[in-house]
């Protein structure tokens, strides 16, 4: 799957739950073991941010007031850049990578962030199969090694038979059951 045509989707996705946050909605508990659905906004926007560093060399950083609408945008035009996907980047995360690698891991990052929020408002949320097995096509190499760093809670085995979808919950650590 093309990563920026993925980004546009994680982001419509991660939007349309966003959309159904109510003015009491912001501290609700997430699936992000300690995170509100405040917080969880907050480290999707500077993902976001953090992508268009890399991949525009210019710090940038959200302020009071940003929208989700606007950072995505910015990642998006960042992500289209010519000469992104041989482009080598630093992640804070994962080290040096391409900068298709850098997109393919913001977009894994913010669909898995948008069941995230269905689940924090109690709405139903529809898998797109083929995100998911675009997304594990990183995430299996890289699972035993994601919850040591920091930045996940340790992955599950989702068990025999499991949909590309519940795969990619159970690497990144939520409950699939």
């Amino acid at each position: 799957m093309d990563n920026l045509r993925a980004l546009r989707i994680a982001n419509q996705r991660f939007a349309q739950h966003l959309d159904g946050i109510g003015d009491d909605g912001w501290a609700l508990a997430t699936p992000c073991s300690e995170w509100t659905v405040r917080e969880l906004v907050g480290h999707v926007l500077l993902g976001h941010a953090h992508l268009v560093s890399v991949l525009t060399d210019e710090q940038v950083a959200p302020g009071p007031g940003d929208t989700f609408a606007e950072w995505a945008g910015r990642a998006e035009r960042a992500a289209g850049l010519p000469g992104v996907p041989g482009r080598t980047v630093r992640n804070r995360v994962v080290g040096e990578l391409s900068g298709d690698a850098a997109v393919r891991i913001r977009w894994s990052d913010v669909y898995v962030h948008a069941w995230d929020l269905a689940r924090a408002r109690g709405a139903e949320f529809t898998p797109d199969q083929e995100l998911a097995e675009a997304a594990l096509e990183w995430l299996v190499p890289a699972g035993p090694g994601l919850g040591a760093t920091g930045a996940f809670a340790a992955g599950t085995d989702p068990g025999p038979g499991a949909d590309p979808f519940t795969r990619v919950l159970a690497l990144t650590g939520r409950a699939t059951g």
